[in-house]
């Protein structure tokens, strides 16, 4: 919108909104007159009187409504004028109508105001500019000041009329042939963060045109917001239009809305985790999404790109594990949330992994307890726990896994084991490197480092490290094993893997020494040559 100042907040001035509700509204003005008695419209600055909202019928008999300025700014004429089509507050929502680029007008701009705050400023005193409305909102323009051939859409954040956005939020529009009507929408969803998206189709319900990228919208200083600025996010309130040309010349402005609508069942799920077009995702990545306050059910498709499946079971909540997941493929996935009306379905997003197969990245343990009882070691003095989780020393993420051991007393060798409830193939996707990503610290004793594996029948191979001074390591290491070398070992079929250190005699550590080894991420990939 505009740029009033916006040094003038005070606290005495509050919005004129009415209490809490979450309904919907919509509006087609059939009949040549507002079905809804609840419409308010305003203007900035409001001087002239000369904005005003005619209901028109074009050649077909429809009618549709019109924002119009025929006076200048130069001559005290509005800014921009909006219109309110009810009082209700809502927090996540979808606003939407029918809009008409027209012509070649330049410097003519119309859109959708969500979450929406306002007062009136009766005599200019309050903001010591003009007199009129001053709001605060999110904002999608639908933009055509440069004529049909340089349609875009784009967001906005206002603070008391003033874009605080220091980078464009913007979808241009592929095509030149845009003198014409479509559908345009704006969703809200979420409270923190707040996720934006402004949408222009053919028609409603049909194809879609262009989408913005994602306004994500927190308490801090966003990435596209002004250098300064910090403003709270906005969660809740009321929805509307608005018409704007803040230049002198063309005079003032003309557009037209139609079948306005406000619905806080409509906006699709949002803010996807992975993030839509992610690459290098871990093979062993949990979904996420923010979802509406309307959702009381879900329903999730997931696989492959161009084969995407529905999940069954349905997710209980905003999150689903996969399981282990390819490397190196890319996956399709959407969240249709299920109302007590109908469902609103999702949009598809889409992520790639990466060529690394992780078998363990020790996030998902909540606590040293849920580790121990996943990686198991064999001391078997009740009371001890040698491995335990570490948020402190970690290679990547939040958390690793440090192995603690004392192999001055029997059995002088510390293992931890991983057995996994189901056998793994560990050459797929045509993998054939063990890694495990290590460091231990500079007064560690010298001791042998080792991997174990086991297969479902029962055989097992050892691969100790060549060096036995690795684990004085103080800077991370990767150590790369090929599958191969673990000789006799079915690797389509691994049930159990162990890392441990020592060699059954008394490692000479001096009484209660305590030395530690960490590991993080263990996974798998091809070699160059076999890729």
């Amino acid at each position: 919108m505009g740029t009033v100042s916006r040094a003038i907040w005070v606290t005495a001035i509050l919005a004129v909104l009415a209490g809490v509700s979450y309904g919907n509204w919509a509006e087609s003005f059939d009949g040549g007159e507002l079905q809804l008695t609840t419409w308010q419209f305003f203007a900035f600055p409001q001087v002239t009187g000369t904005f005003t909202q005619p209901i028109k019928a074009g050649d077909d008999g429809n009618h549709y409504l019109a924002f119009d300025e025929t006076t200048s700014v130069g001559d005290a004429g509005a800014a921009f004028g909006a219109g309110f089509g009810s009082e209700e507050k809502f927090k996540d929502v979808r606003v939407g109508a029918v809009v008409n680029v027209a012509g070649d007008a330049s410097h003519r701009y119309q859109g959708f105001i969500a979450r929406g705050s306002y007062f009136v400023d009766p005599d200019g005193s309050m903001t010591g500019v003009a007199p009129g409305v001053v709001a605060n909102c999110y904002i999608l323009h639908v933009n055509w000041e440069d004529g049909p051939a340089n349609l875009r859409i784009d967001l906005e954040k206002v603070i008391m009329n003033q874009n605080i956005m220091r980078q464009n939020i913007e979808a241009v529009i592929p095509r030149l042939d845009n003198a014409r009507s479509y559908y345009a929408e704006l969703e809200v969803i979420g409270s923190g963060p707040v996720y934006v998206t402004g949408s222009l189709y053919e028609y409603q319900g049909g194809p879609l045109v262009a989408r913005t990228p994602v306004m994500i919208d927190t308490n801090g200083n966003d990435p596209w917001e002004d250098p300064d600025e910090q403003d709270e996010v906005f969660t809740e309130g009321i929805s509307g239009i608005f018409a704007q040309n803040e230049n002198e010349e063309p005079v003032g402005f003309y557009v037209t809305f139609d079948d306005i609508s406000s619905v806080s069942d409509g906006p699709a799920a949002a803010g996807p985790s992975p993030a839509n077009g992610a690459t290098g995702v871990s093979t062993d990545a949990r979904l996420s999404w923010v979802e509406g306050q309307f959702a009381m059910g879900r329903q999730l498709w997931f696989g492959p790109a161009g084969d995407m499946q529905l999940v069954d079971p349905a997710p209980i909540g905003a999150a689903y594990d996969p399981g282990m997941l390819a490397p190196g493929m890319t996956y399709e996935w959407r969240v249709d949330q299920v109302g007590a009306a109908s469902a609103v379905e999702g949009r598809t997003w889409q992520f790639t992994t990466g060529q690394h197969l992780i078998v363990e990245g020790f996030e998902s343990y909540a606590d040293t307890v849920a580790l121990a009882e996943t990686w198991i070691d064999n001391i078997t003095m009740e009371g001890f726990i040698y491995t335990l989780l570490d948020t402190g020393t970690k290679y990547q993420g939040a958390k690793a896994m440090r192995l603690e051991y004392e192999n001055q007393y029997d059995p002088f060798l510390t293992e931890a084991t991983r057995t996994f409830a189901e056998a793994q193939d560990w050459t797929v996707g045509g993998l054939d490197m063990l890694t495990i990503t290590f460091r231990g610290k500079n007064d560690n004793l010298e001791q042998q480092m080792y991997v174990r594996l086991e297969d479902a029948a029962g055989n097992d191979a050892t691969i100790p490290h060549p060096l036995m001074y690795a684990v004085q390591s103080e800077p991370w290491r990767m150590w790369d094993i090929a599958l191969a070398d673990f000789t006799g070992v079915d690797v389509t079929a691994v049930k159990a893997l162990t890392i441990g250190v020592g060699d059954g005699e008394n490692s000479g550590q001096a009484d209660g020494d305590l030395d530690m080894l960490y590991i993080d991420n263990i996974g798998l990939r091809a070699q160059p040559d076999a890729q």
